[in-house]
């Protein structure tokens, strides 16, 4: 898999999309902290797991049931994917995503990968620039 770049070494990654906040993922479903490539990693493939969901560009997606951790990773993902999150409890309307479809999220982007890996790049260099 191609990584973005070291989240330490370089201005330019997802050190400036998460800031401060604490490198935290699901690896073999517990929530954890986690290098920054892992951290990549699992975000790159929630993305692509949002993406086969068939969740579009602009859409606001409404997280249910998440955890203060799970916050970062999720409104990475979803940055990557060019949607929006939101965090509430309860939630209406059709896009709404219980805590508990993360994993699921997480596993079918690993199989989409390839499809969508050429947009996620595409996203992150928009991101990179500016636009």
């Amino acid at each position: 898999m191609t990584t973005i770049s070291s989240l330490d070494h370089s201005p330019f990654s997802l050190k400036n999309l998460v800031g401060d906040a604490e490198l935290t993922a699901p690896v073999e479903g517990v929530w954890t902290n986690v290098s920054p490539k892992v951290f990549e990693e699992q975000v790159r493939k929630m993305a692509y797991g949002l993406m086969v969901k068939d969740f579009r560009r602009g859409d606001t997606v409404v997280f249910t049931g998440c955890t203060e951790e799970m916050k970062t990773f999720i409104s990475t993902a979803c940055t990557l994917a060019h949607i929006k999150a939101e965090f509430s409890t309860p939630a209406e309307g059709r896009n709404i995503v219980p805590a508990s479809d993360l994993e699921y999220l997480i596993s079918i982007g690993g199989v989409w990968s390839r499809k969508y890996k050429g947009t996620v790049d595409r996203n992150i260099a928009r991101l990179i620039v500016g636009c």
